[in-house]
């Protein structure tokens, strides 16, 4: 898959920004002989690593430059106002007749609301062995209960003047974003590339938005950012809109949710054959802060050899993550050699808990039923013989890990298991997990600290109210 040009692409305009500097470049017109300098930004993708996999092999393709996100092909570029305005008065207008324009600002009334001028600022990212999508969000600023912002597309009022139409008024806005934001920019390159790709109005039920496409083009940073509640910036990615419909514990706003199930082309990326590439999932992987932290820098370790499903890569969903983020493996107390304690109590609870943020490409995964077969391999049912726990989840194990020979990926779901008949309180919990051989199939988005100064001091299955600091 390559990131090329379209016909559309030399219509636009790029614009580079300087991080570090006051000065600001003046925005620059990329003529037709430039394209050979543009094309070195453009073409992200390693063609010595593409090449490895035939699927991804250039030598495949008729067309080197077809654009890997066709969605922007279907943009408008015509950034007149009038246009974009009458467009949108007229789709509206067919569902109330009453509806007015202001005359004195750049925003359509219906009855007192108005049109959402959002800007949506999406980067490919080519920091794992597969390409995805990544959005970038801000976290509203409610001045009530924190439980109540939810994650949304930047918005701008604007407001009409001859001097700057409606995508000159955004651009200053994009700058100023990516400017303020955290995790957007790489520390060895000062210049990024920024370019304006069209204009999209949503046309199903409901839909009042005019959303402005942006393209940040992606370099990658020496490592994973640490994100905190102060941070209201975050790039998020198409399942944590689509599927999950929150960014850890944090919501997204239902209208981004339903444009992007009405309109699930946003969410597609193609290889330079045209084939549709696999939309990765979210996932996360939990343990003591300071274990996290050096996970962030240099990866992931293999599971045990004892584990569910063998010795290699394991992620899980964010709230089994909690139990590994914020308590020990067997809930006891726990120091490190030099005498130090990283819990408190006497139920493993850490002073300190952490959580890796990922993505993570399945490719062709099995997925493992209660009612499967049990596993018969020798680790499991030596483990069985001293764990009952283990020997209510014999279906959900495999620890030869014979599953690797034809799959790229092992998932299991939350199961529950009663210990001792009617006793609620003696309750095995077997946590959602998903297993992967291939550590390049999958790359960590963000690190955080969690808040365990407020949580039970003994793990809860029914506990859910995990924050980052």
């Amino acid at each position: 898959m390559l990131p090329g040009f379209s016909s559309k692409n030399n219509q636009t305009n790029c614009h580079r920004y300087q991080i570090g500097g006051k000065k600001k470049m003046k925005p620059k017109k990329y003529r037709e002989n430039d394209n050979n300098e543009f094309n070195e930004i453009l073409l992200q993708y390693n063609l010595e690593k593409m090449s490895e996999e035939e699927y991804y092999n250039e030598s495949h393709c008729d067309n080197v430059n077809r654009d890997a996100y066709p969605f922007v092909l279907s943009l408008s570029i015509n950034n007149d106002d009038d246009s974009i305005f009458d467009q949108t008065d007229q789709n509206i207008g067919e569902e109330n007749p009453d509806a007015t324009r202001s005359e004195n600002e750049g925003e359509y009334h219906d009855n007192g609301n108005s049109i959402d001028i959002n800007i949506c600022i999406y980067q490919i990212n080519t920091s794992c062995k597969f390409p995805f999508l990544e959005y970038l969000m801000t976290l509203s600023h409610e001045k009530e209960e924190e439980d109540k912002r939810v994650f949304q597309f930047p918005r701008f009022e604007y407001t009409e003047t001859r001097r700057k139409n409606i995508v000159k008024q955004a651009e200053e806005v994009v700058l100023k974003i990516l400017k303020k934001c955290n995790n957007c920019n790489s520390e060895e390159e000062e210049k990024e590339v920024i370019k304006f790709r069209g204009i999209f109005k949503p046309k199903h039920s409901g839909s009042r938005g005019i959303y402005l496409f942006f393209q940040k083009y992606f370099k990658k940073l020496k490592h994973p950012p640490q994100l905190s509640r102060r941070d209201d910036i975050w790039w998020v990615v198409a399942s944590e809109i689509a599927n999950f419909k929150r960014v850890m514990y944090m919501k997204i706003d239902p209208t981004i949710h339903k444009l992007f199930i009405k309109n699930p082309e946003i969410m597609h990326l193609y290889d330079c054959q045209g084939r549709l590439l696999e939309t990765p999932t979210v996932c996360y992987f939990g343990d003591e802060f300071q274990k996290i932290k050096y996970l962030a820098f240099f990866g992931l370790l293999k599971a045990p050899v004892k584990s569910s499903f063998g010795p290699f890569y394991v992620a899980t969903n964010f709230l089994s993550s909690m139990k590994y983020a914020c308590y020990t493996h067997n809930q006891q107390p726990f120091e490190l050699y030099d005498g130090e304690k990283i819990t408190t109590g006497n139920n493993g609870k850490y002073k300190e808990g952490g959580v890796l943020r990922m993505v993570l490409f399945v490719g062709k995964m099995k997925v493992f039923l209660r009612d499967g077969e049990p596993d018969d391999s020798q680790i499991s049912q030596e483990l069985a013989e001293t764990d009952k726990t283990i020997e209510k989840f014999l279906s959900l194990r495999d620890s030869n890990g014979n599953w690797t020979e034809e799959y790229d990926t092992a998932y299991k779901g939350l199961h529950f298991a009663s210990m001792n008949g009617d006793d609620r309180d003696d309750v095995a919990v077997n946590p959602v997990e998903w297993f992967f051989k291939d550590y390049n199939h999958s790359v960590v988005v963000s690190y955080h600290n969690i808040d365990t100064a407020n949580i039970p001091m003994k793990f809860d299955v029914d506990y859910a109210n995990y924050k980052i600091k």
